[in-house]
């Protein structure tokens, strides 16, 4: 678990949970994410989780103090932010986490993709200066299967692909085709890899 809580009292944070009970051959994980306000040491919270395709909120009340966080009856202790047990549940495969390809990148647009009634798919066509970035959103089911595919004049455009719960799916990759673990708004990252790139970015889902 990772929370943050800013000077202005707001707090957020996200969760990467796994629970193995061998003997009952039983296995699960999911995420959360968590945003609210701090009071002394109570946390109202709105909690999203996303769990085997469903997504589920709730609002709850935690005790935060600078050293624990008691979630109904069980007291979490803090940890080194930077230890790699806590990193590694959040990092994609590539070894990267949402919060390192988002930190201080420069957004040139941001832009809500919609599909026309009665298709799966559409085609993004814009161009990004060396070093900024454009940013898409698209919601989708979990279970769903996305193809992404970037085409650039010079072969120089790649995208990367984060989850609702923000865990990093995809990094500098041109094409894939990926089963979406989790329900809701998906971030496609759009960059060109040198110089500035003009490109058509094909996306579908089924």
């Amino acid at each position: 678990m990772r929370l943050t809580v800013a000077e202005s009292d707001q707090i957020g944070g996200d969760s990467s949970v796994s629970i193995h009970d061998e003997e009952a051959s039983y296995y699960t994980s999911y995420g959360q994410k968590f945003e609210g306000d701090l009071a002394g040491t109570a946390a109202d919270l709105d909690i999203t989780t996303w769990i085997e395709y469903d997504r589920q909120t709730e609002a709850a009340t935690w005790t935060v103090t600078s050293e624990t966080v008691t979630v109904d009856d069980t007291v979490f202790t803090r940890a080194d932010c930077a230890a790699e047990a806590v990193l590694s549940p959040f990092r994609g495969p590539t070894g990267l986490t949402a919060a390192d390809l988002l930190e201080d990148i420069s957004i040139a647009q941001q832009q809500q993709v919609q599909f026309a009634p009665g298709t799966s798919g559409t085609t993004l066509e814009n161009s990004v200066v060396r070093g900024d970035r454009d940013l898409y959103s698209l919601g989708a089911r979990g279970g769903q299967s996305m193809t992404l595919e970037i085409n650039a004049l010079e072969d120089n455009a790649a995208f990367a692909l984060i989850s609702p719960s923000g865990y990093l799916l995809l990094h500098d990759a041109t094409s894939e085709n990926i089963l979406l673990p989790q329900t809701g708004d998906y971030t496609i990252i759009v960059g060109s890899t040198r110089g500035n790139a003009s490109y058509t970015l094909e996306v579908s889902i089924e």
